[in-house]
């Protein structure tokens, strides 16, 4: 540790975790890392082992050129790619501490990618290893920096326990905030109104459709952030039941409640379900939100649409309910809540559906369904 201060390294150690939480910020941990390593370029790296494609990858001290050149053509020709891959996680390694290094002049990786950036030693620290994926960093010296020697690899590897834990919070961080695109993009493409209220009836969320009839005011509206429904009766039945699902209440239970509501435009049904950790996954949900609310315009063209849908396809009463509540809440689990049958019934009743109707996805059903109700549509 004599050859850096400690306040330095540590001062890097927390910029490491700061960068877990904020991607933006590992640029500059990166040139951090170079100055202390006294080398051109970092490379913090995961890839698939077989098809040695990069899911991700954040790099300083690179030419784009270069690295394009690599990635397309020298990635699959660099020599130490298998013995990178032999490496246990906190293992860290100098290529010029290779006892067949000088065989690295004679490759044409060495004379096509190394040599024009005057690129002669790298080391590369082993981050993270799975059955599949890797997670390496490495950073390369030019001739004017010289080789690697052997403290300078001992702090590649004192780095190892904090870009380890970095990398999988980053993940988890990223990984969380896909699934909560993936949510949002599948809640707004909902024809029925999805709410997420708290147990005061704060609005926390709501998709597209919600927005549109929040908007109109009808058949709901907000007042100081609060659900209200316009119909006068059915919003005391919403009170009630927003009451009761704060207290505990039996009366409502795990499936929820139902209540239809009238509006300047039709009928509509609503349905509430209070939130566990089960259902807030499913809608991605952040725990300040108690209840979820859908709100489904009761047409008739809809409900001709699922009996015809069935009657072509042969479905079964159970598997048209299924379908009815699948498209009226979005997904399956909440489709199962709702009609109180585990998930993995509703799952098989979905399968059987896709089998029966030639479809693979969810959203094929959908697009299926869309052409019987709009025969204009293709």
């Amino acid at each position: 540790m004599s050859i850096i201060p400690i306040d330095e390294f540590s001062r890097l150690v927390g910029n490491i975790y700061d960068a877990a939480v904020t991607p933006n910020e590992w640029p500059a941990v990166l040139e951090r890392i170079c100055k202390l390593l006294n080398a051109q370029t970092a490379a913090l790296w995961s890839y698939d082992l077989y098809d040695r494609t990069p899911p991700w990858q954040l790099e300083i001290g690179y030419d784009p050129y270069w690295m394009k050149l690599y990635t397309d053509k020298y990635l699959s020709l660099n020599p130490y790619m298998d013995d990178v891959a032999r490496l246990s996680p906190g293992e860290a390694r100098a290529s010029s501490s290779r006892p067949d290094y000088a065989e690295l002049f004679k490759t044409e990786f060495y004379q096509g990618w190394l040599k024009p950036q005057r690129f002669i030693d790298s080391s590369v620290l082993m981050v993270e290893k799975s059955m599949n994926t890797i997670t390496t960093l490495v950073n390369v010296r030019n001739e004017d920096q010289g080789l690697y020697n052997q403290a300078t690899i001992d702090v590649v590897r004192m780095l190892y326990p904090h870009l380890r834990r970095a990398v999988m919070i980053e993940r988890v961080v990223r990984d969380h905030q896909d699934r909560s695109a993936e949510y949002s993009a599948a809640l707004d493409s909902l024809a029925s109104g999805m709410f997420l209220l708290t147990a005061e009836a704060a609005v926390t969320h709501a998709n597209a459709a919600g927005e549109v009839m929040l908007a109109a005011g009808s058949p709901l509206k907000t007042v100081n952030g609060r659900l209200m429904l316009a119909d006068e009766q059915a919003n005391r039945n919403l009170r009630e039941a927003i009451s009761s699902a704060r207290e505990g209440d039996v009366r409502l239970g795990e499936k929820g409640t139902s209540i239809p509501v009238r509006g300047e435009h039709g009928e509509f049904i609503l349905h509430m379900l209070p939130l566990n950790a089960a259902r807030r996954k499913s809608v991605g949900s952040s725990a300040s939100a108690a209840l979820v609310v859908f709100v489904s315009r009761n047409d008739p063209q809809d409900t001709q649409t699922i009996t015809a849908f069935a009657e072509r396809f042969g479905l079964t009463a159970q598997e048209t309910r299924v379908l009815q509540t699948v498209v009226e809440a979005g997904s399956v689990p909440m489709a199962a809540d709702i009609l109180g049958i585990s998930s993995s019934t509703a799952r098989t009743h979905v399968t059987s559906i896709f089998d029966k109707s030639g479809v693979r996805r969810q959203a094929d059903l959908i697009r299926l369904l869309t052409k019987m109700k709009s025969p204009f549509v293709r």
